[in-house]
């Protein structure tokens, strides 16, 4: 079976039109979802500390994703909207926000950077 240029991009319109499907009910799911218990909420509205996901380093709210990986993809040169494509379950604001929690607590971020780095066998 061979498919044409149109079905390929058919094929991709309604994939985008899934995922869209997909993103908005991982929000409403997400919105009717009580918080962790002992979340704790940050100053930046889609980070959270959470003491039994990684330990309480921050990630982002409903998720196990790290802010830590985020500014990892960031610093390797992915801007935003390419970290949301190989991350598609979150939104440009949560990712920019976990951006933004990193220039408010470099410190802090890059304390677990540096708790996670893989050592290179020479």
């Amino acid at each position: 079976m061979t498919l044409t240029a149109l079905d390929v991009q058919a094929i991709f319109k309604r994939l985008d039109a899934l995922e869209q499907e997909i993103r908005q009910l991982r929000e409403l799911l997400h919105a009717q979802l009580p918080p962790p218990p002992n979340a704790q909420p940050t100053d930046h509205p889609y980070i959270e500390k959470v003491p039994t996901i990684l330990s309480g380093e921050p990630i982002i709210k409903g998720t196990r994703t790290s802010v830590r990986a985020i500014v990892e993809y960031w610093r390797f040169g992915d801007p935003p909207e390419e970290i949301m494509r190989k991350l598609p379950y979150l939104r440009l604001a949560q990712v920019c926000d976990a951006l933004g929690y990193y220039d408010d607590h470099r410190e802090e971020i890059d304390h677990y950077i540096a708790l996670n780095r893989v050592p290179v066998n020479d």
